[in-house]
């Protein structure tokens, strides 16, 4: 990275940054009260009140700050959570949620610890600090949650001027980061659909904003199971995957994975269940069943995969079993008694079956 210059501005002098990927955008525009307030609600920004009130601030970790020439200020575009947990220290009274915990370690704490100026590397421009950032944050030891990453990755894809694909552009920037460009495609893919589903109003499902959204969840269906993405016409072999969006789909999809029932539960149930969503949709009789208030796991029985999941269980058992015979007669007697009421249930369960397909 390249910097102007490692120099010491006072806490007063740095504002936090607008475009801080884990911000809700409702707090681009507010004030350095309302964003503590928010950050303060992540119970982790306590411990690191704490840590720079007992320790200081640790000098070999410096911010990443670009001057803001409207206002004579520096935006901290990485270390945003230091310097809320400095701002605290310095002026308790800008928590106003947690102000008992912040009043008791006020009180544990030397003031001498409570930093007033911090080091700081200044850059140009804040896309100097981006690619950075990715590897810190993207796939570094210190990781976002995946909307924050899709957010910062759509950021520095927006940068790429180049008439390249999607693909390539994915390819590229995966490999500024340190991560792969199917991932960082599938990411950029996410982020688009969220953007979608943000414009409308999260479909006025109750409950789901930018906060709060299982973002993850859109991740997985929509990009990573073949036949959501088909049911969605998203193609990844276009430059801009969602050309053909299916819109009423993606509305239906949404409302499967987030709205959520009297006793907290979505339509899919639990996340796991994505996997099995992906199969009742390529099926249309299952699909129908679903849209039809039918469970999705009895959805699933009218699906192919039972046919499929009862071969390939036989197959594993007739391995196993294969296994089992070699190693028979090398087995202790202690063993051989373990093994024999085993072998009755295994009987057992093979008549069963075996009476239930015949």
């Amino acid at each position: 990275m390249k910097y102007k210059k490692l120099f010491l501005p006072k806490i007063s002098e740095l504002e936090f940054d607008p475009l801080n990927p884990r911000l809700p955008k409702k707090l681009q525009t507010k004030a350095e009260k309302e964003v503590v307030e928010w950050m303060l609600l992540d119970a982790s920004l306590i411990d690191l009140v704490a840590s720079i009130g007992i320790n200081g601030f640790f000098p070999g970790e410096p911010l990443l700050v670009v001057e803001n020439k409207q206002n004579g200020k520096f935006t901290v575009i990485e270390g945003n959570r230091r310097l809320a947990s400095c701002k605290i220290l310095n002026n308790p009274e800008l928590a106003n949620v947690k102000q008992k915990t912040i009043q008791n370690i006020i009180q544990e704490i030397d003031p001498n610890n409570i930093p007033t100026e911090v080091p700081a590397f200044l850059f140009d421009e804040r896309n100097d600090i981006l690619e950075y950032l990715g590897y810190r944050h993207v796939t570094g030891v210190k990781s976002w949650g995946a909307l924050p990453k899709a957010k910062y990755l759509y950021e520095l894809y927006s940068l790429d001027t180049t008439d390249d694909s999607l693909y390539d552009k994915s390819k590229r920037l995966a490999k500024k980061i340190g991560s792969r460009g199917d991932y960082v495609m599938r990411l950029l893919t996410s982020y688009q659909l969220f953007v979608e589903f943000e414009k409308n109003n999260f479909y006025n499902i109750p409950k789901v904003s930018e906060e709060n959204i299982e973002f993850s969840n859109l991740v997985d269906s929509a990009t990573r199971f073949s036949n959501i993405s088909s049911f969605l016409n998203i193609d990844f072999n276009k430059n801009e995957p969602l050309e053909e969006l299916d819109k009423e789909n993606f509305k239906e999809l949404t409302k499967w994975l987030f709205e959520r029932d009297e006793k907290n539960r979505t339509k899919i149930g639990e996340n796991r269940n994505i996997r099995i969503l992906n199969a009742v949709i390529k099926s249309p009789k299952a699909l129908d069943a679903f849209r039809n208030n039918t469970p999705i796991k009895e959805a699933f029985l009218l699906t192919e995969e039972p046919d499929k999941i009862f071969i390939k269980s036989i197959e594993s058992s007739i391995k196993n079993l294969i296994n089992s015979k070699d190693v028979a007669t090398n087995i202790f007697e202690k063993t051989k008694k373990q093994g024999l009421p085993k072998l009755d249930e295994a009987e057992n369960l093979i008549s069963d079956i075996r009476n239930i397909i015949s």
